[in-house]
């Protein structure tokens, strides 16, 4: 065996990859995964002021969102550039790298099909409203119907305001005569699309397939900053997880989140080396007619509008690309025209989760994460003030920071990943608040959260490759890895830091998903490659030919066996083949058939009614209110489970007084007893008696199993 002390290497330099005609498998990768993103940014851009104004109607959507997208998607798709070479770009080895092979592409898809089909046999049929997807589903179901988010209270069904009936619900705030649904209007108005197609039995597969397209496009991300031959087993890496197809089995937020971030990313490294991209990132001059329409600002804008308006899917994407501010900032202070179209696709994207927030969904940002969004506008203000002063100070100074760093900045950046590591290792055992109180101080085991789902080896070789990228871009040669960088290990850290979510698992898992858990994978990957690479430097002497490369293959092997085997034996020993909520679609629609046309709809018990009061209103369109508990809420539900037979009597006297019938639903029978004693017998029917898998709740370690659940609905409603 013989080492090299230097890697030998033959350079080809095809010119323009995109004009290579051997090169068209990285042309058509490097398109086609950036394609869901383009799809879908269109479709959030002509269908939220449709809902805003409340004309959310399937032929004006449709009609503007194919419009649109037809102005669009070929005028970006003509602009994108092969995925070949793009993590070698701007640094010395540009030029080295070969033609994407067109098994790269195909294995991909494979990968990503394979994913959707696997995950649609298992797709959930969650619509009753206990977690945040089946709210999704019923945010869906209301605008599909009615075209607005503005739900009516109907209380002239139950006389008015009386202090015996509340209409809040669970994800359902009470906000003047109307219900404000929770959640921003992005994953809702998507999932009206099934609504529209086929009804909620259509609408739930669309879990999986954005689940699908959330791989494919992640695959096209680590093909840009790693290599097309990479992107195939990134993607299986994150698909064998189990918050990736814990998301991608009920309809919840984080998969198109993630489309939108790592589409947004990969457009942002496109316009750098699109066509005039290295000409359109030197300092600006006046003429911007000649610039203006070139490919590397279309690319800008279009991947400012996808990081923007994350803001209307998910509560959390500001927080997670804050630091692609001081970025900007640093393009403004290097004159790099593409900064322009990048800062204004920003605001016009973080406008629409802003108008959808004051507009829409005001209840769920204030008061409902109060807290949260004033955090996170803090943060957002002082990254803008800061950016803007520092600019402004560099600039008197005549500094554009394009000279060599300083020596203790490349150390510091090299050591900082280790060193925040080593914190949240210590971190449990300083604040130990946990021990006692689990569900309020889980914060510091977040470290702890993202191993059960990925394992050490792939913490570690994230860690290594952050420090080892960081110190290069901070020096200059890895210019494409500097914004996902930042938005990666900003996203992490603000997780580790405080998860914000609900501990029990694997509910909470979900939050590694649009951006922890694809930064892990991909710095992992990267780390693989490059050990691949050096792995070339070995050679084997008097062996067979199909020996020589050994070396390499051992070292891909094991490292892949490393990231991938530890989320998949967790996932296969898990979750991996039990499915959750079936039945629920179906039990529903018979609830709905049960309830007579006219009547007035009060369940007397506050279990029951939190999940069942928004679910009834909107799948079965019927006026709907529970019985005020002991403890009343204001805009949020309200709380507590004891409720006065007083209060019983006295909420249905006020619907027979306001002139409708009432119709009362329980969970048991015995629970009409004061309502028989007051007004007779009466009609008792059930109505449901569904069992479900429900989702475990554990709080230490993965989850292995599914919990049992029984859903029953009595209904008593008096003697004619």
């Amino acid at each position: 065996m013989t080492v090299d002390s230097k890697l030998r290497a033959v350079r080809r330099d095809f010119g323009a990859a995109e004009r290579d005609p051997r090169d068209s498998a990285g042309l058509l990768l490097g398109r086609l995964t950036v394609l869901p993103a383009l799809v879908f940014l269109p479709f959030m851009l002509s269908s939220f002021p449709l809902l805003l104004i409340g004309y959310f109607k399937p032929i004006p959507v449709i009609v503007l969102w194919l419009a649109l997208t037809a102005l669009i998607v070929p005028y970006a798709w003509r602009r994108i550039p092969s995925v070949t070479g793009a993590g070698l770009w701007g640094t010395r080895y540009q030029g080295l790298a070969k033609p994407t092979p067109r098994w790269t592409l195909w294995s991909l898809v494979a990968v990503s099909v394979g994913f959707c089909v696997f995950n649609e046999f298992f797709h959930s049929q969650f619509v009753i409203i206990e977690y945040d997807a089946a709210q999704y589903m019923q945010f869906a179901q209301w605008i599909s119907a009615h075209g607005t988010a503005i739900t009516p209270e109907n209380s002239q069904f139950f006389g008015g305001h009386p202090s015996s009936i509340v209409y809040a619900s669970a994800a359902q705030y009470a906000v003047g005569n109307h219900i404000v649904p929770q959640f921003m209007a992005g994953m809702p108005m998507l999932l009206s699309l099934g609504f529209w197609a086929g009804g909620a039995r259509l609408a739930v597969f669309w879990a999986p397939v954005l689940g699908a397209l959330a791989v494919f496009t992640f695959g096209g991300l680590v093909a840009r900053l790693v290599g097309p031959r990479w992107a195939p087993f990134a993607a299986l890496a994150i698909a064998v997880t189990i918050p990736m197809q814990y998301v991608s089995r009920d309809t919840w937020s984080e998969t198109l989140a993630l489309i939108f971030l790592v589409g947004g990313l990969s457009l942002w490294i496109d316009s750098q080396r699109a066509h005039r991209g290295q000409e359109d990132a030197e300092p600006w001059r006046t003429d911007w007619r000649h610039h203006a329409r070139s490919a590397s600002h279309v690319l800008a804008g279009l991947s400012g509008l996808l990081l923007g308006i994350l803001f209307l899917v998910r509560l959390d994407g500001p927080a997670d690309i804050a630091f692609v501010i001081p970025y900007c900032g640093l393009l403004v202070l290097r004159r790099q025209r593409q900064v322009v179209p990048l800062i204004v696709g920003l605001i016009v994207g973080t406008a629409y989760g802003a108008a959808d927030g004051a507009f829409v969904s005001a209840p769920y940002l204030i008061p409902g994460n109060g807290l949260s969004v004033l955090g996170m506008s803090a943060l957002i203000i002082m990254l803008v003030i800061g950016t803007i002063v520092a600019v402004r100070w560099l600039r008197r100074r005549g500094s554009e920071l394009s000279s060599p760093p300083k020596p203790w900045l490349v150390k510091a950046v090299l050591a900082l990943p280790f060193v925040l590591v080593v914190v949240f290792l210590l971190r449990p055992y300083v604040e130990r608040g946990w021990r006692t109180d689990y569900y309020h101080a889980y914060a510091p085991l977040s470290l702890h959260q993202i191993y059960w789902y990925t394992g050490a080896t792939t913490i570690a070789f994230a860690v290594i490759a952050f420090a080892m990228l960081g110190k290069r871009c901070v020096k200059g040669e890895a210019p494409v890895w500097a914004l996902p960088l930042l938005v990666f290990g900003w996203a992490t850290l603000f997780y580790l830091y405080q998860p914000s979510i609900t501990p029990h698992q694997p509910y909470a898992s979900r939050r590694l998903v649009p951006a922890v858990l694809p930064g892990l994978i991909l710095l992992a990957v990267w780390l693989t490659s490059w050990l691949a690479r050096k792995s070339q430097a070995i050679h084997l002497v008097d062996v067979p030919d199909y020996l020589k490369r050994t070396p390499r293959v051992a070292v891909i092997a094991l490292c892949a066996a490393a990231i991938a085997l530890p989320p998949l034996i967790g996932n296969v020993g898990g979750l991996a083949f039990k499915r959750t909520f079936v039945g629920e679609i179906a039990a529903v629609d018979k609830l709905c058939a049960g309830i007579p046309a006219g009547t007035a709809v009060l369940v007397i018990d506050n279990t029951m009614y939190q999940p069942f009061g928004g679910t009834i209103r909107d799948t079965c369109d019927v006026p709907v209110a529970g019985v005020q508990t002991t403890r009343p809420g204001g805009l949020l539900p309200a709380t507590g489970n004891i409720i006065e037979p007083a209060t019983i009597l006295a909420a249905v006297r006020s619907i027979i007084a306001s002139g409708h019938r009432p119709f009362v639903l329980a969970p048991t029978a015995a629970e009409f007893a004061p309502l028989i004693k007051e007004f007779g017998s009466g009609t008792v029917k059930l109505l449901m008696a569904q069992s479900v898998n429900d989702d475990e709740h554990i709080y230490f370690g993965t989850p292995q199993n599914t919990a049992p659940e029984r859903f029953t609905v009595y209904s008593w409603e008096p003697a004619q």
